[in-house]
């Protein structure tokens, strides 16, 4: 069966209908985009409707238009990228390839033990509280089928 499709006008009546009733208009028409030309209509599925956790609600919309706003191209260059990637990463393709790390010509080459280097270890331990990191799972795979870097 071919999948239906609701039109931009019944979207929209979907999407308000749960959308917090105090939701900005700029929240809403991201949120209708994101639901419709995106092709993001699954961030909003297992919502419930207005008026039940419209404060969860109004955060993950203000963290999206913040994106939309920040992100070189919005959401959509987002969203392209994410499925440019993960199409490599199905075609066994490295994104990296042909990549050489190096220093930038503004970076700085610090030694352990010197006064220099203590200086950015202390600042950046003092940002360490507002890091995130993901650790990856090795193994054989042979449960996946797969026997590289597994990320979660």
């Amino acid at each position: 069966f071919p999948t239906l499709r609701p039109s931009p006008l019944l979207r929209r009546c979907m999407v308000d209908a749960l959308l917090p009733a105090d939701c900005s208009d700029e929240h809403r028409r991201l949120a209708v985009r994101l639901s419709g030309e995106l092709g993001q209509a699954h961030l909003f599925e297992a919502w419930p409707p207005a008026g039940q956790r419209d404060a969860d609600k109004t955060q993950l919309l203000a963290q999206l238009a913040t994106l939309e706003a920040n992100y070189p191209g919005g959401l959509a260059a987002y969203i392209g990228s994410a499925r440019a990637l993960l199409g490599q990463a199905v075609r066994g393709e490295n994104a990296l390839e042909g990549w050489t790390p190096s220093v930038p010509d503004d970076g700085v080459d610090l030694q352990p033990g010197s006064p220099e280097f203590a200086a950015f270890e202390e600042r950046g331990l003092a940002e360490a509280a507002h890091l995130a990191f993901a650790v990856p799972a090795g193994g054989l795979g042979e449960r996946l089928g797969f026997s590289g870097i597994k990320l979660a």
